[in-house]
């Protein structure tokens, strides 16, 4: 199993959806900004996109995070290939999270429920959620 931690920002607000049991899912994408230096001082950014669903209780406090906000990402990462519109073979990289925190000053609030300035963290680890992402692996989207 590969687990990964990453550290980016939204590219598009949650969507959220709901497995065949009835439990509750957020997606969205995460894009992580690399930065190397070259042998002569130049510098190379790359911009790499995961994709995060995260299932559960977790969920319904990530669908509060909005485009743009910082976030870490823990989870376990499945890489996939794909043939893109143009022909080419593409990597695509999907995280199961079982942390998401936000590192944006105010996530979204939701209807009445206060949220607090500063770091916040959008949920702890869902060991305790009855949904597992093993579900997830079999869902057709």
């Amino acid at each position: 199993m590969l687990r990964v931690s990453l550290l980016g920002n939204l590219g598009v607000e949650p969507e959220t959806r709901f497995t065949q049991r009835g439990a509750q899912m957020t997606v969205f994408r995460v894009a992580v900004n690399q930065l190397r230096i070259g042998p002569e001082g130049e510098r190379h950014e790359n911009t790499e996109w995961f994709r995060v669903r995260v299932i559960g209780r977790q969920a319904e406090y990530a669908q509060r995070l909005a485009k743009g906000s910082r976030v870490f990402v823990a989870g376990r990462l499945v890489i996939g290939q794909y043939q893109a519109r143009d022909g080419a073979q593409r990597t695509s990289y999907e995280v199961f999270a079982d942390e998401v925190q936000s590192l944006s000053a105010r996530p979204r609030e939701m209807d009445s429920e206060p949220v607090a300035a500063g770091v916040s963290s959008v949920g702890a680890r869902q060991n305790g959620d009855e949904e597992s992402t093993e579900e997830l692996e079999d869902l057709p989207f």
